[in-house]
């Protein structure tokens, strides 16, 4: 500004921000994660740029702490307290099934299943009396 050369001002990331970026915890690519290293150098208060600082590309803030994956995964856990592993079992396949809209090769894909496996647990719960959906396009097989 006033002829003198500007020095840039060296700044690390907190070490709970690296661990977490060292994970792979950003949701977004190289230089989206570049540009908001960038942006975040100006907003940090010190030499170290701490999450609070980091935005993702969708504009929230970035969650570096472990104790937010810990908070995550208890909310997540609760859910399965009082369970049997039936239930669970047949809650997941229903889900994925309306996921893939009804695609029972695509779930039982994503499920780690095969297509017999899919097909079979679906009959036992039709069996059992639960609505189970119809395949994609609405025509069971015959």
């Amino acid at each position: 500004m006033n002829g003198m050369p500007v020095r840039p001002r060296s700044v690390e990331a907190e070490p709970a921000l690296a661990r977490g970026l060292g994970r792979g915890r950003f949701p977004g690519n190289v230089r989206e994660l570049e540009n908001a290293i960038h942006r975040a150098v100006p907003l940090s208060s010190g030499l170290e740029i701490g999450a609070d600082v980091i935005r993702t590309p969708d504009g929230s803030m970035l969650d570096s702490g472990p104790r937010g994956a810990a908070e995550a995964a208890e909310s997540v856990t609760r859910g399965f307290v009082g369970r049997t592993i039936a239930d669970v079992e047949r809650d997941l396949i229903f889900d994925t099934l309306g996921h893939t809209r009804g695609n029972r090769t695509h779930a039982a894909n994503i499920l780690g299943i095969s297509i017999r496996t899919l097909r079979n647990k679906l009959n036992q719960y039709d069996d059992e009396g639960f609505a189970v959906p119809p395949p994609q396009g609405g025509v069971a097989a015959a």
